[in-house]
């Protein structure tokens, strides 16, 4: 078994830059949980760094706001923001050459999923079209509310899988939790999709490497989460230590016990701890 921290006190020593996720160890979407404000108080005044790496759609602006004045998280008790929203934004501003070999000079995209969401996207100077048929690019941000919802998308996106068209996920998540109840997430479109997908969040590299680039230093974070398939998996990809969260968000549900997880996921924690509490 990975071995189990008292508290985030034990990881000051050695690490000054944290990669933390959002929803499950900081918030569960309508409130921090216990212990959060004081943690992260308690590691700014020892002048540790702490990122938040999310994979919200939304862009890391965004994100800080509610942050902020949603959660009164205060603004200087935390280095910044990387959203899965902000890599793909980067992926697209830049031409990923490896999407983009795939791509005609001026792609015609079609966006699936609701543009509140996503701003940012409509600034790039990308040719969007309404008619699925004739799109040479796919941008998905949508949450559908179950398989049947889910199937629907996936017909809805047939013509542009008929013709190979690439589709950029701004969120690999498969499911979105809630202290509601869970959606399918935009990830859950690779299930549905037979075409390419690109993914730039968790847990693949490119949001690793931009939250890196955040930081501006080769020492090596540590990344804390609650979610083995993105935030363990895309850490230990990385050759980041990892820290479970055990007792809020998705390692809270369910009823299998850790080592039965961690067999069928085939991934395992460096460390666990209850929760984001110093």
């Amino acid at each position: 078994m990975p071995r189990v921290l008292p508290g985030l006190r034990a990881l000051v020593g050695q690490h000054d830059d944290f990669l933390v996720d959002l929803w499950g160890v900081v918030h569960d979407g309508d409130a921090p949980f216990d212990g959060v404000r004081e943690a992260l108080a308690e590691l700014a005044a020892r002048d540790k760094r702490v990122v938040f790496v999310t994979n919200s759609s939304r862009s890391g602006a965004t994100v800080t706001e509610h942050l902020v004045e949603r959660f009164g998280l205060p603004r200087a008790h935390f280095h910044g923001v990387v959203s899965s929203g902000d890599v793909s934004c980067a992926a697209l501003r830049d031409r990923d050459p490896e999407l983009f070999a795939l791509l005609p000079r001026a792609p015609r995209c079609f966006h699936h999923g609701s543009a509140e969401v996503v701003p940012w996207l409509f600034e790039l100077g990308l040719d969007f079209t309404d008619d699925v048929a004739e799109a040479e690019l796919v941008v998905t941000t949508g949450i559908y509310a179950d398989d049947a919802a889910l199937r629907a998308a996936g017909e809805r996106l047939a013509p542009a899988a008929a013709r190979s068209v690439p589709i950029v996920c701004t969120n690999p998540d498969r499911i979105i939790p809630s202290a509601r109840g869970s959606a399918l997430g935009p990830g859950a479109i690779a299930d549905v999709y037979p075409g390419r997908v690109f993914f730039y969040g968790k847990p693949h590299a490119p949001i690793y490497a931009a939250a890196r680039a955040l930081l501006g230093t080769e020492r090596t974070p540590v990344a804390i989460g609650d979610l083995l398939e993105t935030d363990i998996r895309g850490a230990k990809a990385a050759a980041i230590p990892s820290v479970l969260i055990t007792r809020t968000g998705g390692s809270a549900l369910g009823d299998d016990d850790l080592p039965t997880r961690f067999a069928r996921a085939s991934v395992t924690p460096d460390m666990l701890l209850d929760r984001f509490a110093y």
